[in-house]
């Protein structure tokens, strides 16, 4: 039923105002999240336009709460959807045939939907999940508010191995949540992330005494203005990152006093 599919052209991914969390305005207030179903024909339409574009898919699984794997759409038909994986889960493709997943989908916007692995088809190096194809997507809109002037800009240092070579970049921290954070990039500096299996980002946040390393990939890019791009990354849900991500979890909070969610200085 499947046919293989390589990724040759590049495709722009749009990140959505503040990328992994709610923003904060200078009165101390946010960007809300609201969340709503579409119906069956925008979410086909949505899907189809998803696969089309090969756009990003990030996989988590009740039955596996501390993993997640990640990868892109790739061709679907009328009861199922085809994945890429991307990077190296920790997880055997094989062992997820037949369980529940909850599916976070990187298109135009950010949608959700719950379905259930099918198949882990694979081609030489090349892994894949098959999956049911939703009746619905419920897609998770932001109300947008000025952003705050905040302090100076903190970094991020990305490191990266491509083609058995390392590489090392610091990048403008734009927002950070406990699943991932969103940096600027010269457009040099993204194309040599082309080939790069995952990042290593170390961060401290603003005032913090505790730095951050954290494995993840890249979820979502954007063109910028001045020859930058913006870099949205997912942290790997691992066993060995999970007392890591929970300390992330508990500064954030107390560096926000909400949601463990913030937006660092731009």
């Amino acid at each position: 039923m499947w046919g293989r599919s390589s990724r040759d052209q590049k495709v722009g991914y749009q990140v959505i105002a503040c990328v992994f969390g709610p923003c904060r305005q200078a009165n101390g207030g946010r960007v809300m999240k609201q969340k709503h179903a579409l119906d069956a024909d925008a979410s086909s339409r949505t899907l189809e336009a998803a696969i089309r574009t090969q756009s990003q898919v990030v996989l988590e699984f009740p039955a596996y709460p501390n993993h997640s794997v990640n990868g892109f759409l790739i061709s679907g038909d009328q009861k199922a959807i085809l994945l890429e994986i991307t990077g190296r889960p920790a997880l055997n493709p094989a062992d997820l045939v037949n369980a529940t997943c909850h599916v976070r989908l990187y298109s135009d916007q950010r949608y959700e939907f719950a379905s259930e692995v099918t198949a882990a088809p694979h081609w030489g190096e090349t892994r894949s999940l098959a999956l049911t194809r939703p009746a619905t997507l419920n897609v998770l809109e932001r109300r947008r508010f000025v952003r705050a002037q905040l302090a100076p800009s903190s970094k991020v240092i990305l490191e990266w191995t491509t083609n058995g070579s390392s590489h090392r970049h610091t990048a403008s921290l734009l927002n950070i949540s406990a699943d991932g954070l969103a940096c600027r990039i010269e457009d040099a500096v993204a194309g040599a992330l082309e080939g790069a299996a995952a990042l290593r980002a170390r961060f401290d946040l603003p005032g913090g005494a505790r730095t951050f390393r954290l494995t993840a990939d890249v979820s979502n890019r954007t063109p910028a203005s001045g020859g930058h791009t913006i870099l949205g990354l997912q942290f790997r849900r691992t066993p060995d990152q999970a007392p890591q991500l929970e300390a992330l979890k508990d500064s954030l909070g107390r560096y926000t006093g909400v949601n463990r969610e913030a937006e660092v200085p731009a």
